[in-house]
């Protein structure tokens, strides 16, 4: 699967050297990102793997950050991918640590004012059950913070620690695996964004729970981490996604769990779908299947 699911991504590939969702569309950091660690993981021709790499470096803004693709300009969540895929290359250190230091300076914003008014009208049943005062970080600038970024930036920082001052980045880390904690539903997981609303339970998802289980693997003593480690591998063996087998394998295999079933599912699912060409699906795949895990690990 590694080998075929790999050439369907080399003949995707843009000819800037990035990838867009799926064939033909617009080059992003997200798809390239994932697709440069995938391929890398795969061991194929450097040729593709150096025009990945071109593509992001030349990409990244003055501020240390990167654009989801070239016509949004501003800063994005992607950028912490853009720090996985380049870390752990030597000659793109002084980018990856500009890059870093972005991330620090980030901070989801609270529900604010909406939230108050809402819970107003409804009278005193509260708009969702959080931690106000825990800060993530969020899809896009100032904006609410959601698990899925605040994991993926808690990884990236915890990949480039050694790097950025070092008081900064543990403040900056503890606070997030905080709000991760926070959010986590009753029975072990996570959804989106929050455990409850409107005084409802929210279920979990598992490429969600995979991704907080990932970002906070260095705890996973934790009570937490075990019981949603648990759930995880209930949730998995009932999904049809690739993106949620493939993080569930990723998870299992950085916690030393048992994923040969996950994999077979997701092997079993390509050869259905081949993931519809689907960039995201097909890097995740790769790197669930083979040795990408390492990416991933802190």
């Amino acid at each position: 699967m590694v080998e075929l699911a790999a050439n369907i991504l080399k003949r995707s590939q843009n000819a800037d050297g990035g990838w867009g969702a799926v064939a033909g569309r617009r080059s992003n950091t997200e798809a390239t990102a994932l697709a440069l660690l995938a391929l890398r993981s795969a061991a194929v021709d450097t040729a593709i793997t150096d025009k990945a790499k071109d593509w992001l470096v030349k990409r990244q803004l003055a501020d240390g950050s990167w654009p989801l693709n070239d016509s949004a300009k501003g800063p994005s969540w992607s950028t912490a991918l853009a720090i996985l895929a380049l870390s752990g290359l030597v000659e793109e250190r002084n980018q990856v640590v500009k890059a870093g230091n972005w991330v620090l300076e980030q901070a989801g914003g609270k529900p604010g004012l909406l939230a108050k008014l809402i819970v107003f009208m409804k009278g005193q049943k509260k708009v969702v059950r959080l931690n106000q005062d825990l800060i993530g970080w969020p899809w896009t600038t100032d904006n609410f913070s959601w698990v899925e970024p605040t994991s993926y930036c808690l990884l990236a920082l915890k990949k480039v620690q050694q790097q950025l001052p070092a008081e900064k980045v543990q403040e900056r880390i503890a606070q997030a695996e905080l709000m991760i904690y926070d959010r986590m539903c009753d029975d072990g997981g996570w959804n989106y964004g929050n455990s409850e609303v409107y005084g409802e339970k929210l279920w979990p998802y598992p490429d969600i729970t995979a991704l907080a289980l990932i970002a906070t693997q260095d705890r996973r003593e934790r009570q937490e981490n075990q019981r949603s480690l648990r759930l995880l591998n209930d949730l998995a063996l009932k999904a049809d996604s690739g993106l949620a087998l493939s993080w569930a394998s990723i998870c299992f295999t950085l916690y030393g769990q048992d994923d040969a079933a996950l994999k077979k599912s997701l092997a079993q699912r390509f050869t259905k779908t081949e993931f519809l060409g689907e960039s995201k699906a097909l890097a995740l795949a790769i790197l669930a299947v083979g040795e990408g895990a390492a990416h991933f690990r802190v």
